[in-house]
This record gives structure tokens, C-alpha cells and sequence, in this order.
């Protein structure tokens, strides 16, 4: 009898504690879709499609970008979780969705003695970088 109930309880549980692993899974996969989307929203781009213009345009080469292949660069600062919380871009811009934008389409306008190039991409495709980089928090 004792066993059958320490199977019971045993069997409950593990039921409990997937129950909670299978919740906790669905809320975290519900918040990054949401700051996915708000950082969709707010730089009026799609973070989806900027790894290959990240890769296209060296990025990865002074930057290390979260998901962005070889991005391990030691030259610029690291582009993770911690740039939506940075004041300054550049350490020159308040850091905002449009100011972002500028920055990685013309950097040496804004700052000429920056070491970041101006790339000159579009100024969508600067929206998507903005996008994916705002959503990495």
C-alpha cells in the first residue's frame, strides 16, 4: 500500500513539475514575441530580416551580436540586452529608435572621429538592424 502511494504521489509530482516547466516555457516564448513585435512597432522595421544585412555589411566584424554568425568583435561595443537600456548611442545620441537609425547609416556625420563607419545602407534596412537589436533584451 505505502508503495503504491509513493508511486501515486512520485506520479504527481513530476506531473506538477512539468506542468510548471510547460508554463514557464509558453509565458517566456509569449514575452519575446512581444518585444519582438514592440521592437518591430518602434523602429518601423522587421528584426527578422536583419541578420543577413548585418552580416552583408560587416557588422560582425567590430561588433559581437547575439545570433549574428562570427559576430565576435572587439572593436566596437558589444550589441546585446544591454543597448535598449544605454542612454547614449555613440555615446553622442540620446538612445531612441530614430537616433539609432541614424547611427548605423551615418555614424562618421554625426561623430567624425567614431572608428564606426557610415555604411550607407538604406535607411529600412538600418530600421530592421534598429528592430533586432532593440528586441535582444
Amino acid at each position: 500500500m505505502r508503495s503504491d502511494l509513493a508511486r501515486l504521489l512520485g506520479g504527481v509530482i513530476v506531473g506538477v513539475v512539468l506542468l510548471a516547466i510547460a508554463i514557464a516555457a509558453t509565458l517566456w516564448i509569449d514575452r519575446r514575441e512581444r518585444v519582438r513585435h514592440e521592437s518591430d512597432v518602434a523602429t518601423g522595421g522587421v528584426g527578422a530580416r536583419a541578420i543577413p544585412i548585418m552580416t552583408m555589411n560587416g557588422c560582425s566584424g567590430c561588433h559581437t551580436i547575439p545570433g549574428v554568425p562570427g559576430a565576435q568583435g572587439q572593436v566596437g561595443p558589444r550589441l546585446d540586452g544591454s543597448l535598449a537600456g544605454r542612454v547614449y548611442i555613440g555615446g553622442v545620441l540620446a538612445n531612441n529608435p530614430e537616433n539609432l537609425i541614424r547611427w548605423i547609416r551615418s555614424a562618421r556625420e554625426i561623430n567624425p572621429r567614431t572608428a564606426m563607419p557610415s555604411t550607407r545602407i538604406t535607411e529600412q534596412q538600418a530600421r530592421d538592424i534598429a528592430a533586432y537589436l532593440y528586441a535582444l533584451r
